[in-house]
């Protein structure tokens, strides 16, 4: 007994070492994902190929909670976690057709609760402190009576970005569909780029910023958020960020009669609006860009 303890212990080590490594560096602000991705992979390798070493009988063995219904959990997280948390170092035999999955709910949870709390952690050091005056507009961001010009002044011009990034961390969805902070911070880079493009007065960052608040407004206030899926939920934000993304400023009959660059692209048809989407979906193409680059192909379309 003693040498077993003996052995786990040594074992545990190197994910003990890898895992303080990678919260000095969230500390410190030098946040490299490639790097803390790969030392979580083979952090929880080693980890679960102690936990089956030490505890296979007991994974054999009724479960503590086992009138929790797995339907309890959404399908796409627990197919998430399953194809994540078991790539073992040592892995046992198995058919072909078998499917790795975790033989407890609540390990899948306790999982799930730690990959949430690392991505909000890497967020939360990442981000800059914010000027006192950002910080006292955010606060009312819930309200009605927000201010999108006090936030476009108290952020030097990044109202779009300072806000997206506040609603996507407030639901949580950059844990929910692993967007990665980098990614996400050159997307909004090039949207707010996108929005100065033709200095148009009225659809610029601050017009996106303020639809995308009163949207969040909307889908809070009504209650409607409690009946949409995480999913919908990120692609109405999203929608309402880009919305006028690189408005002329001109109408769609002055593009047609003009017959401009974008009425013959569009062929007369929803000019500046087919121009937001297909051009918001190009930056898209950029992996450096592409904040759903980890959602499935059903999630994408």
């Amino acid at each position: 007994m003693a040498e077993l303890v003996r052995i786990r212990k040594k074992k545990l080590q190197i994910p003990i070492s890898r895992l303080r490594s990678m919260l000095k560096q969230i500390e410190e602000k030098e946040v490299d994902f490639e790097e803390i991705q790969k030392n979580l992979d083979f952090t929880a390798s080693l980890l679960e190929a102690v936990y089956l070493d030490g505890t296979r009988q007991c994974l054999e063995s009724e479960d503590d909670l086992q009138q929790l219904q797995s339907d309890g959990v959404p399908s796409e997280v627990t197919d998430w976690l399953a194809s994540t948390f078991t790539q073992r170092i040592r892995r046992p035999l198995r058919r072909s057709d078998e499917k790795p999955k975790f033989r407890s709910i609540v390990h899948a949870v306790q999982a799930g609760i730690f990959v949430e709390r690392m991505f909000k952690r890497a967020y939360t050091a990442t981000m800059p402190d914010q000027p006192a005056a950002v910080i006292n507009c955010l606060r009312d961001v819930d309200r009605w009576s927000f201010d999108v010009f006090a936030l476009n002044s108290g952020s030097s011009d990044h109202a779009l970005q300072t806000l997206f990034f506040e609603l996507i961390t407030r639901y949580d969805l950059n844990s929910r569909f692993k967007i990665r902070i980098s990614c996400l911070t050159e997307f909004l880079s090039a949207l707010e780029r996108g929005y100065c493009k033709y200095n148009n007065p009225y659809h610029n960052l601050v017009h996106a910023a303020d639809v995308t608040q009163t949207l969040h407004c909307l889908l809070l206030r009504s209650g409607l958020v409690h009946w949409l899926t995480e999913l919908e939920v990120m692609a109405s934000l999203f929608a309402a960020a880009i919305h006028d993304f690189e408005h002329t400023g001109t109408t769609n009959n002055f593009h047609i009669h003009t017959r401009s660059e974008f009425a013959l692209i569009y062929n007369d048809r929803s000019v500046q609006e087919s121009h937001h989407l297909s051009a918001a979906f190009r930056l898209l193409q950029d992996d450096r860009l592409n904040i759903f680059i980890n959602l499935t192909r059903e999630e994408w379309m």
